[in-house]
C-alpha cells in the first residue's frame, strides 16, 4: 500500500468519525432528525429563497410553531430576509404543515433548522430546464472541431440562461474528449449540446471533467443574449408541478450598457456614515458616491479607510459590480452577482472556495479579465495591494466604446511608455479622461500601490462623464 493510498484511507475513516450521519441525503445534526429520519422526506429541489409575510423568515429548531428559535453558532436568532437564497435537504410533515429542513452550513454558517414550506419560494434550476424542454432535444450528429479550436470554453446553465457561467479558459487547457447527450437548437439556429468533456492543464496531474450546456456553434462567446431568462421563483409544490412564469425578454424596459443602470440605493450622512471621511476631504465626493450606488463598502466601525491600500480582490469585486450593474441593471445585475458569488464561495463548514472567487468568475465570463490574470490574488492571506497600472487593466473593458469617447490627446506621460506594463489601458483612460494623473506632468505613476481614495474617484470618473479629464494635452 502506497503512502498516498494510507493518507486517503485515514482521511476518509476520520471524516465518516467527526463528521454528522446522514440518512437518505439528510444531514441529521440533532435529535429530532435522528429519530424522525424515516418520515423526513427528499426534496425535488434543494434551491429556495425566503418569502416570510413579515419579509423574513425565521428558523426554528425543531418543527413547530411553539417551538424555539434558532440560534446561529453566534447565539443570533437565525432570520433570512425575503429574498435571500436558502439550501434545503428534506421535509417533514407535522400536523397536515410542510416544514423543510434547512441544509447544514450555507453562506450564513447556520446549522440545520427548519422552516415552514409556505414561507419559501422554489427557484428555477436546469432541472426544470430539461423537464420543460425535453421534448425538443435530440440527438447531436455534428463535429465537435469549434469546442476543440475555442480559447476558452463557456459552460452554461441551460441554453441562454441569465445565470452563472463557469468559463474554462485555454491557458494550457488541452480538451480530452466530448460527447454530447442531447442537444437543442434556439430560435436562432444555434446548436446547443449537454455535453460531457474531459479536459487537462498543464500544472494538474490530473484529468478533470465537466457536464454542462455549450454553445457548439459559438462556444467561446459568454456574450450570447440572455434569451431564455429564468422565471420569478414560485411556491413549493409537494407533487413537484409547476407552472413557471417566463419573462419576454422583448418587454424588458432596462436598456444594456446604459450608465444609467447604475442608480443611488443608499444615502451617505455625513460624518455617519464614514467618521473619517472629513467634509471638505479632496475625495469626499466620490467616497459618497461610491457608497450610494454600493460599489465600494466601508472597512467596518464607520470607517473608510480612504488612505488604505485597495487589494486585488477588491478591485475585482468593484469591477463586477459596476458591470452588472451597467449591463443588467441593479435588480438583475444584483441577483446575477449573488448567484456567482454562491455557485464560487463555497458554504459553511463545507466552505472550498474564497470570497472573491464569484467576482472572478464573473469578470471571467464576461470578458474583463482572463483566467490567468492576477492568479496570485489569492496566494497571500490577506491579499497585497493591487497597484495603479493593475487596477487600470481590470477596471478598462467595464464600459462600451460608446462611453468611452477620446477626449483628450496624448503626446508622452512621464513614467508610461509601451514598455510600461498595461501601457494601452492606461494610455486609453487618459484618452477618455478618467485619469489625468497625480501632478501637473500627468504622471501616473504605474506601479505604485492604489488608496481607495483614488479608487472611488476613479469610479467616480468611469460612471459621471461630466467629472472627466477633457480637452488636455499631456506631453
Amino acid at each position: 500500500m502506497t503512502r498516498r493510498v494510507l493518507m486517503i484511507l485515514l482521511s476518509a475513516i476520520f471524516l465518516l468519525a467527526s463528521s454528522p450521519i446522514a440518512y437518505a441525503d439528510v444531514v441529521m445534526g440533532n435529535d429530532f432528525q435522528s429519530r424522525h429520519k424515516d418520515e423526513i422526506q427528499k426534496l425535488d429541489r434543494v434551491r429556495f429563497c425566503a418569502n416570510g409575510p413579515d419579509g423574513y423568515v425565521t428558523i426554528r429548531e425543531t418543527p413547530g410553531w411553539e417551538n424555539e428559535e434558532y440560534l446561529d453558532w453566534h447565539g443570533e436568532i437565525s432570520e433570512y430576509q425575503n429574498g435571500e437564497e436558502l439550501f434545503m435537504h428534506g421535509y417533514y410533515t407535522l400536523k397536515g404543515e410542510y416544514w423543510g429542513l434547512m441544509e447544514i452550513g450555507t453562506h450564513r454558517y447556520y446549522p440545520p433548522g427548519w422552516i415552514p414550506m409556505d414561507r419559501l419560494l422554489a427557484i428555477y434550476t436546469p432541472i426544470d430546464f430539461e423537464e420543460e424542454n425535453k421534448d425538443s432535444f435530440h440527438a447531436y450528429t455534428g463535429s465537435y472541431n469549434a469546442l476543440y479550436a475555442a480559447e476558452r470554453i463557456v459552460l452554461w446553465q441551460w441554453p441562454g440562461s441569465d445565470r452563472e457561467k463557469r468559463v474554462l479558459d485555454n491557458d494550457g487547457l488541452t480538451l480530452k474528449s466530448a460527447n454530447a447527450l442531447r442537444a437543442y437548437t434556439d430560435k436562432e439556429g444555434c446548436e446547443w449540446g449537454y455535453i460531457e468533456i474531459s479536459y487537462t492543464y498543464p500544472a494538474s496531474y490530473y484529468t478533470s471533467h465537466a457536464a454542462s450546456w455549450i454553445c457548439l456553434t459559438d462556444p467561446a462567446n459568454s456574450q450570447i443574449p440572455a434569451f431564455n431568462p429564468a422565471p420569478k421563483p414560485v411556491k413549493w409544490s409537494p407533487d413537484g408541478v409547476y407552472q413557471w412564469t417566463h419573462i419576454d425578454i422583448s418587454d424588458n424596459t432596462v436598456e444594456q450598457y446604459a450608465l444609467s443602470n447604475i442608480t443611488k440605493v443608499m444615502e451617505y450622512k455625513q460624518n455617519e456614515t464614514f467618521t473619517d471621511v472629513t467634509e471638505n476631504a479632496w475625495y469626499r465626493a466620490a467616497v459618497a458616491l461610491a457608497y450610494e450606488y454600493a460599489i465600494i463598502a466601508g472597512k467596518g466601525n464607520n470607517r473608510f479607510d480612504p488612505g488604505g491600500y485597495l487589494t486585488g480582490p477588491e478591485a475585482l469585486t468593484i469591477a463586477s459590480r459596476i458591470h452588472a450593474y451597467y449591463k443588467y441593471g441593479e435588480e438583475a445585475g444584483t441577483r446575477l452577482l449573488a448567484d456567482y458569488n454562491r455557485a464560487n464561495h463555497g458554504y459553511g463548514i463545507y466552505w472550498s472556495g474564497t470570497w472573491w472567487y464569484g467576482a472572478l468568475e464573473y469578470c471571467k465570463a464576461e470578458g474583463l479579465v482572463r483566467g490567468s490574470d492576477f492568479i496570485h490574488l489569492g496566494d497571500d492571506n490577506p491579499p497585497p495591494p493591487i497597484t495603479r497600472a493593475e487596477l487600470v487593466h481590470i477596471w478598462a473593458k467595464i464600459l462600451q466604446p460608446k462611453d468611452m469617447k477620446k477626449q483628450n490627446t496624448i503626446v508622452k506621460l512621464p513614467d508610461v511608455n509601451t514598455e510600461t506594463a498595461y501601457s494601452s489601458d492606461i494610455l486609453l483612460f487618459y484618452e477618455v479622461g478618467i485619469v489625468g494623473g497625480v501632478d501637473a506632468r500627468g504622471t501616473f505613476k504605474p506601479n505604485s500601490n492604489i488608496t481607495r481614495a483614488e479608487a472611488a474617484t476613479i469610479f467616480m470618473k468611469i460612471i459621471d462623464v461630466s467629472k472627466r479629464h477633457n480637452g488636455r494635452t499631456f506631453g
